[in-house]
């Protein structure tokens, strides 16, 4: 009797685990999709007539979702930046792409309160905050060596967004790594930008997910992506709303709402110039020691294969290359290889 309890009692347990997604809410830069889907309750709507809870966990740190989805505590990345999906790819975290967020090339930036510093050639010897690990400290490093220095030329202090901009703000830092509503407030402090992603970096914010989760439940993926693309049509046809519910979330003005949803570039899928420039970045953080090894980003079984074809923008792919040669040609999608299924979908060489 005591066994019986002991099972029905473990199998009630590992009910509900299966029961529950973690997801991760990010709503840095701007990431109205995310917000619509937790201010609608669309997800809840979608998966409770089947009796799965949605847990959402506020982790805006790629590197910290990347932890987390290591330990098995989220499913799912609402949105993560591909550079950190690169850097956790390296440290054996597999983490899919399944969909597109955006592509806000406007809304990362270096900033500075200090008047003596004009331009980023200004950097040596100065102390940055900001998170690391990150596309913000992919862009920090990319405007360094383009004005011929590197990371050795800066003390970088690890801190999150709103502590790095407060620590700017109040003198105990030279310069600050921020994003979306952190930039309207600072500027509005009296901070400049001293460069943007723009010229430097083409930053990517997708939807990730655990390699086991999406091998579980294929299903369940497929569904998430499907509640996105609802909100995505919800931002469309009720943009004022939309608008507002980030402006409410942010803290920002209805305003300062419209102007970063118009830098933000939302979009549901990547482009084939989006996916070739992986090996760019990919290149870029092994020169600066952010990653120790060159790695491939390779899809294993069928549910990967559908959605990284998913991911690519289907016109692209379908009219201007020509649906075989956008699997095939490893220079346009850095050996995504559609035909090995042995392999892990980040080999390491």
């Amino acid at each position: 009797m005591k066994f019986l309890y002991i099972f029905l009692s473990l199998f009630v347990t590992l009910n509900i685990v299966a029961k529950e997604i973690n997801v991760t809410y990010v709503k840095n830069p701007f990431n109205l999709q995310l917000i619509i889907m937790k201010k609608k309750s669309l997800l809840e709507k979608e998966f409770s007539k089947d009796g799965i809870k949605i847990k959402f966990h506020v982790i805006d740190s790629g590197a910290k979702q990347a932890q987390a989805v290591a330990a098995g505590r989220v499913d799912i990345c609402g949105v993560i930046n591909t550079t950190s999906i690169i850097i956790a790819a390296t440290q054996n975290i597999n983490i899919h792409m399944v969909r597109a967020i955006s592509k806000p090339v406007d809304v990362f930036s270096v900033m500075t309160a200090n008047k003596e510093i004009n331009s980023i050639k200004d950097l040596k010897g100065k102390t940055v905050a900001g998170p690391p690990g990150t596309l913000l400290h992919q862009i920090l490093l990319k405007a360094l060596s383009k004005n011929g220095m590197n990371s050795k030329d800066i003390t970088l202090i690890p801190m999150s967004i709103p502590q790095a901009s407060a620590a700017m703000l109040a003198g105990k830092v030279d310069v600050a790594l921020l994003a979306a509503g952190q930039m309207l407030k600072a500027e509005k402090e009296g901070a400049r930008i001293l460069t943007t992603a723009k010229g430097l970096v083409l930053p990517k914010l997708v939807v990730g997910v655990r390699e086991a989760f999406l091998k579980e439940h294929p299903d369940w993926v497929s569904r998430y992506i499907k509640v996105q693309n609802e909100a995505m049509e919800f931002i469309k046809n009720n943009k004022s709303e939309a608008l507002q519910l980030g402006a409410e979330e942010h803290g920002i003005s209805y305003k300062e709402a419209e102007q970063l949803y118009k830098r933000s570039h939302l979009t549901n899928t990547l482009t084939c110039t989006d996916i070739s420039s992986f090996q760019e970045d990919v290149n870029f953080l092994l020169k600066h020691n952010l990653i120790i090894k060159k790695i491939e980003i390779i899809p294993t079984n069928a549910e990967v294969k559908l959605y990284i074809v998913n991911l690519i923008k289907a016109k692209l792919a379908m009219h201007e290359f020509g649906f075989r040669s956008i699997l095939q040609n490893n220079k346009v999608l850095n050996e995504f290889s559609f035909n090995n299924t042995s392999r892990s979908p980040f080999s390491i060489n």
